[in-house]
């Protein structure tokens, strides 16, 4: 018996991929395009940023105006782009909220900058590491009494604190062998002018001496105390742009006979 001829099956058709065709002048375009826009925008948002600083410079009560001045900045930049010929009618949203993005960031740093030195100095002078230094000539012995911050039993404050444990009420003496150094750390973010010191009341200031460092001290004799009144001083501090601070104790401390 004949076998019957099996039905030749029909050829598959082949799928052949064709890569979309790359332009490449246009890429290129669009690459150079992009990269004139972002350098452009970086520059517009540096001047955005001095201007604003600049203007905090003629009063402080106008650094808010800042934030405006980016806001329209922001709006400026569909002005200022077609007057450096940059097409913007082929801008995507995306390209939008880059170049937003890249202009206030910019901004945002420049502005900063400009409230700090070297451009600008706004911060008043600091006074800390405040420590009396107590030499006694007829033993030799030096003490120390530091001004420190101390939290205990849910309450904090500054306080006189002996730095070997002594009797605080004793260490300082009103005579001949006993010498007296106040010594602190005055500095400035910029360029610290004077650092005077007053002792007893805030009123006849004078120059305390460099130790190096930002170091400041003012050396008393012992004979210039007084066993009837405690020791209390007055640091006052001024930069090269005026600021200014007065540093005092929370207390005095005690002088014995």
């Amino acid at each position: 018996m004949a076998k019957k001829r099996k039905k030749d099956k029909p050829e598959e058709e082949e799928y052949e991929f064709e890569a979309p065709k790359f332009d490449e002048k246009e890429f290129l375009e669009k690459e150079l395009r992009d990269t004139k826009t972002t350098l452009l925008t970086v520059v517009i948002g540096m001047a955005f940023g001095i201007a604003a600083g600049a203007l905090a410079w003629v009063s402080t009560d106008l650094i808010g105006i800042g934030l405006i001045i980016a806001i329209a900045g922001i709006i400026a930049l569909r002005y200022i782009y077609p007057v450096f010929r940059v097409n913007i009618s082929e801008f995507t949203k995306k390209n939008w909220a880059g170049n937003v993005a890249w202009f206030f960031f910019t901004f945002l740093a420049v502005w900063l900058l400009m409230f700090n030195y070297p451009f600008a100095d706004y911060a008043d002078p600091t006074v800390k590491d405040v420590t009396i230094w107590v030499h006694n000539s007829a033993t030799g012995n030096f003490t120390a009494i530091d001004y420190e911050y101390i939290e205990s039993s849910g309450t904090s404050s500054w306080v006189w604190t002996p730095r070997w444990g002594e009797d605080l009420a004793t260490m300082i003496r009103a005579n001949a062998s006993y010498t007296v150094n106040i010594t602190a750390n005055v500095a400035d973010n910029g360029k610290l002018v004077t650092a005077d010191i007053s002792i007893g009341t805030m009123g006849d200031f004078v120059t305390m001496a460099s130790e190096g460092d930002h170091m400041y001290g003012y050396e008393i004799a012992g004979t210039l105390l007084s066993a009837s009144s405690d020791l209390m001083f007055y640091i006052h501090a001024v930069d090269k742009a005026g600021n200014e601070i007065t540093f005092y104790p929370n207390s005095p401390i005690p002088v014995s006979a």
